[in-house]
Order: structure tokens, then C-alpha cells, then sequence
């Protein structure tokens, strides 16, 4: 069954990782809009952060996929104040999960991705979804071309794992390169 990619992306690099990750797949793509585009500017983080960080969701154009299509679902979402961007934590409350596998990723500025992992790991798992791995790639400072290559080796990853055993998560995840692999 072909995954399903869903995401949200302010500043773009995000959204390259969705892309890597559905072109390796084969998966469908879905780009989680808000209605009111936010501007980048010196208050878009401080206040989408707080509001990220208070698990405040804002508001979405509607979303036409059927979730029951896809066995497995990935989450992407820029790390926010370590918790995932209101955008994606409208999509997960109105999402109904049942009998999912869920594989959230984070691209975000710093190296410590736990709490947010944590936090969209409750979310999910409280709409009966079941988070099978995770990963998130530090791009800050680093050129497209190498998120898209650390987005790339993630795949691997979960490919590799996917294929021979039952990716879980391992509560102390190695960190490598930015990214959370199992």
C-alpha cells in the first residue's frame, strides 16, 4: 500500500524533506496549508512558537484524503518551541488514526528533538495512531542540497527496517547528523 506524506512547511525546508520522502516512496503528497499564510518576520516564530508550545492549532484549508487509504502515514512538521507547528497539530486533532503507523519528522534550527518527538507522539497515539519511528534533521545553516541527502539516508534507514524487522523507536534513540534514526 502506497504511504501517504502530510506536512507543513513555513520556511521551505520542511516541505524538501516531504518531497524526498514521497519521491523514495512512491508516496502521496499533502501539503497542510493554513488559511492565513503566515509572513515571515521578526514575530512569526515567538508568536507561532507560543502557540505551537500551548498545543494551540490554528486554521487549515480542508484536507480531501481518505487516511483509511494509507497503512502508513508521515508527519513533517518544522520543530517549533519543541512541539509541532499549529498547522500540523490542527491536522492531527481532526485526524482519525485507527490502525496507522505514523512516522513523524521534525526539521528544525538546534539538535534536540525529544520533546517535540514526545509531544506529537501523544497527540497521535491519543487520536489511536501508532508512531512506528520517528527522525528529524537539523537544517539550520545547511544547504538544500544536504537536507535533501540527510532526508535521503533517513529513508534509507526506515527502509532497511520497514523491510526486516518492525521499526519501533527506541525510547534512547542515537543521534546522528541531526536525525533520530532507530
Amino acid at each position: 500500500m502506497k504511504p501517504l506524506v502530510v506536512y507543513y512547511s513555513l520556511t521551505g525546508k520542511t516541505k524538501l524533506v516531504a518531497q524526498a520522502i514521497a519521491e523514495a516512496l512512491n508516496a502521496t503528497l499533502l501539503e497542510i496549508k493554513e488559511t492565513k499564510p503566515r509572513k515571515l518576520g521578526p514575530s512569526v516564530y515567538s508568536i507561532g512558537g507560543f502557540a505551537a508550545k500551548m498545543n494551540r492549532g490554528s486554521k487549515i484549508n480542508p484536507i480531501d484524503v481518505d487516511l483509511k487509504q494509507y497503512e502508513t502515514i508521515f508527519i513533517g512538521s518544522p520543530n517549533w518551541w519543541s512541539s509541532p507547528a499549529p498547522a500540523i497539530n490542527s491536522f492531527i486533532y481532526k485526524a482519525n488514526f485507527e490502525g496507522r503507523s505514523i512516522i513523524p519528522f521534525f526539521t528544525m534550527d538546534g539538535n534536540n528533538s525529544e520533546k517535540a518527538l514526545a509531544n506529537i507522539t501523544a497527540k497521535i497515539e491519543k487520536n489511536q495512531g501508532k508512531v512506528v519511528g520517528s527522525f528529524a534533521i537539523t537544517s539550520y545553516g545547511v544547504s538544500d542540497e544536504e537536507i535533501i541527502a540527510r532526508a535521503k539516508e533517513a529513508i534509507k534507514n526506515y527502509r532497511d527496517y520497514h523491510y526486516s524487522i518492525n521499526w519501533v523507536e527506541e525510547p534512547n534513540r542515537k543521534q546522528a547528523g541531526g536525525e533520530h534514526l532507530p
